[in-house]
């Protein structure tokens, strides 16, 4: 299948997350099409909306907005309509049905999703305390984590507890060698949600493999041979048990999909906990 490639403008008066977030969820349902993303940030004034209206007619294609400012989108709008530029507001219209909802009106501030309030900080200190407990690191105090991930080498632990960190999680991870390697502190974890990561052994044969190459070293160890890989895997199934935790097969899951997966465990925990 032939690749379409197009032009995406993300014109944003505060960091652009939102944007990207949106404009990833929304390409994901196109198969094929790529992005050449054109980021603009911290849009606020009408000198820098220009300086974007240049760019966007030097390289025509879909405008994503999120701007409060009556008079920037009237002028974004208006452009883009000249260019014959499809120019998409992301959030208003959810905006609006929530004011519509509250019977409230908006605050119109800018940026205040990073407001530098008491979730911000807490945000912070899970991504701080879930880097000093990766791979193994710090397994002494795993009791003041809310999720602890259990897993062979190479499904996807550390970029999962990351991406859970960033929700504002404290997240650490184990890696499963052998039963013996695993930290005696995890049998006694009363708050932490303990998960662990399976995957299929030919799946992991296949990542294990690229990994080694892309480091340059030969295949030549049990970390790629098949029968040592499924005896792993098996292994670690059996601590699960041990650990009474629930299983999550990454071998099709994407990282987001495992991390949504893992956020609605802890949110039946807590139910479970309050029944």
């Amino acid at each position: 299948m032939t690749k379409k490639l197009i032009n995406l403008h993300l014109v944003s008066d505060s960091t652009g997350e939102t944007l990207s977030s949106v404009a990833r969820a929304v390409l994901s349902q196109f198969e094929g099409v790529e992005s050449n993303d054109f980021i603009w940030p911290l849009v606020r004034t009408k000198s820098q909306l220009e300086k974007v209206l240049d760019e966007i007619a030097k390289n025509p294609g879909i405008v994503l907005y999120t701007i409060l400012h009556d008079g920037l989108i009237e002028e974004l709008r208006k452009e883009c309509f000249k260019l014959k530029a499809p120019c998409i507001p992301v959030i208003s219209h959810i905006i609006a049905e929530f004011s519509n909802f509250l019977g409230m009106s908006i605050s119109h501030t800018i940026g205040r999703q990073h407001l530098l309030d008491k979730e911000y900080f807490s945000r912070v200190e899970a991504i701080s305390y879930t880097m000093m407990h990766d791979d193994g690191q710090s397994s002494w105090d795993l009791y003041d984590a809310d999720i602890v991930i259990v897993g062979v080498s190479r499904t996807s632990k550390s970029p999962t507890s990351v991406y859970l960190s960033c929700r504002g999680y404290k997240t650490a991870n184990v890696p499963f060698v052998t039963i013996e390697t695993v930290p005696q502190a995890i049998y006694e974890l009363k708050k932490p949600l303990i998960v662990g990561l399976t995957i299929s052994a030919e799946k992991l044969l296949q990542i294990r493999q690229t990994r080694l190459t892309s480091l340059g070293h030969e295949a030549g160890s049990e970390y790629v041979d098949l029968e040592a890989i499924k005896n792993e895997v098996a292994e670690s199934r059996k601590l699960f048990a041990r650990l009474n935790c629930p299983i999550i097969d990454v071998t099709k899951r994407s990282v987001e999909e495992t991390a949504a997966k893992i956020i609605h465990l802890l949110q039946e925990k807590k139910i479970h906990k309050h029944d």
